[in-house]
């Protein structure tokens, strides 16, 4: 099964940047147990839902030929909490692509807080080697 922690891009620029969001839905697992009195969405999920955008960004930008997996987390500094029935809007911008290797950067605001400053870097890989371009396209269709 595959856990998608992006609800909708909302845009991109093939190769720079990339906007989308993740709604926080009370039916989440997650919840019930981060934490019982005061649920919050955990930063390694938000951290996750920008890994997935620079996938989508990757794949979009050469045309479903390559994915983004990242190897190595810079930062990850969390400023303002997502609960339920919170909208998480993301924005990743590229700071470097050099060859196979890209480094991103993000940030992402619960309402009108800041939620979260990101900077990773991975390295881009086949899609096809993950699964099929068809099937890709289909899901960044919905997610469009």
């Amino acid at each position: 099964m595959r856990f998608l922690l992006v609800d909708r891009v909302e845009s991109y620029e093939a190769n720079e940047s990339i906007r989308g969001f993740k709604n926080a839905a009370m039916s989440e697992d997650y919840f019930e147990w981060h934490f019982p009195e005061r649920p919050i969405v955990p930063g390694v999920l938000i951290l996750e839902s920008f890994v997935q955008l620079a996938g989508w960004l990757e794949a979009a930008s050469s045309d479903f030929e390559r994915w983004f997996l990242v190897d190595h987390v810079h930062v990850a500094r969390y400023y303002a909490f997502a609960g339920p029935g919170d909208r998480i809007d993301l924005q990743l911008d590229v700071v470097e692509a050099d060859g196979e290797r890209r480094v991103l950067s993000g940030t992402s605001h619960v309402g009108d807080e800041r939620g979260a400053i990101v900077e990773f870097e991975g390295h881009v890989v086949p899609l096809s080697d993950l699964e099929g371009e068809a099937r890709a396209r289909r899901t960044f269709a919905a997610l469009r």
